[in-house]
């Protein structure tokens, strides 16, 4: 499910574009007084239009994809990468940032540390970068940033906005909304609602789902905590290690320690 490059968000580029194409025109046939009048440019508008309508999609097809990757490198790049992305973010040309949107940068900003810089880049950005699934991922990265104030209210704030909102149906976007409600949770020190997350991710086929769902295990020692029943399946090696991998990135050294100590327990003597 596209978030950016989507059918009215092209059409109103697209229009809005030639409008301004068309009142240019009108101003060169007012303003030189010649004899020809807006019609007889019917040609040049038109060969305008098509070019504008190939490359506003274009523009948009890109911004899409410009949008997944930062809000990939949000949940799984490293400091320098995430540094770099921002960086990029600033420089854009304004002809580009009339087509882009700075929601993924602001989830980059909040992955750094930078709550203030994440609120800022939300409160700008293009007014073709308004509504639609848009609005949805806006809601789950302003959650991120009721995360960022490190307060309960705010993570109580953030895990109870995260649960009423329905799925983007976009898959950056939803796993952006899975890392930051696992963050929450973890944060929140809340193993009950850890708990019916787990459940939730647990049978995923999704690698990076099942990635949160081994830290919320772990973290929690869900095992332990939870009902007697049918026993756990065990935790393998690559899936602790892949846990690990995402926890270090993101400098959470106690979650690191809890995972290294349980694929100590799990890996061959000369692999440990």
């Amino acid at each position: 499910m596209r978030l950016v490059a989507t059918f009215p968000r092209w059409a109103v580029g697209t229009l809005a574009l030639a409008a301004a194409f068309v009142a240019a025109v009108q101003a060169y046939v007012t303003f030189t007084h010649g004899d020809r009048s807006l019609a007889s440019f019917a040609g040049l508008i038109g060969g305008f239009v098509a070019v504008d309508a190939v490359l506003v999609y274009a523009g948009l097809t890109s911004e899409e994809a410009r949008l997944a990757r930062e809000l990939r490198t949000a949940r799984t790049g490293t400091t320098a990468l995430r540094g770099l992305i921002i960086g990029r973010r600033q420089q854009a040309p304004f002809l580009t940032r009339l087509f882009a949107t700075k929601l993924g940068a602001a989830a980059v900003m909040l992955a750094e540390g930078d709550r203030q810089g994440a609120l800022a880049a939300m409160a700008g950005g293009s007014p073709l970068m308004r509504g639609g699934r848009l609005e949805l991922l806006r809601e789950l990265i302003d959650a991120d940033a009721e995360r960022a104030t490190g307060t309960s209210v705010g993570l109580q704030r953030c895990v109870g906005r995260l649960l009423e909102l329905p799925p983007t149906g976009n898959r950056e976007a939803d796993l952006y909304r899975t890392h930051v409600l696992v963050k929450a949770l973890l944060e929140q020190g809340d193993p009950e609602g850890a708990l019916d997350q787990y459940r939730s991710l647990e049978d995923s086929n999704d690698e990076d789902e099942q990635v949160y769902a081994t830290w919320l295990r772990v973290w929690f020692e869900l095992e332990a905590a939870a009902e007697e029943g049918a026993p756990w399946p065990a935790l393998t090696e690559g899936q602790l290690r892949m846990a690990t991998l995402l926890a270090r990135t993101h400098g959470a050294e106690k979650l690191v320690e809890m995972l290294e100590a349980r694929i100590a327990s799990v890996a061959p003597p000369a692999l440990q």
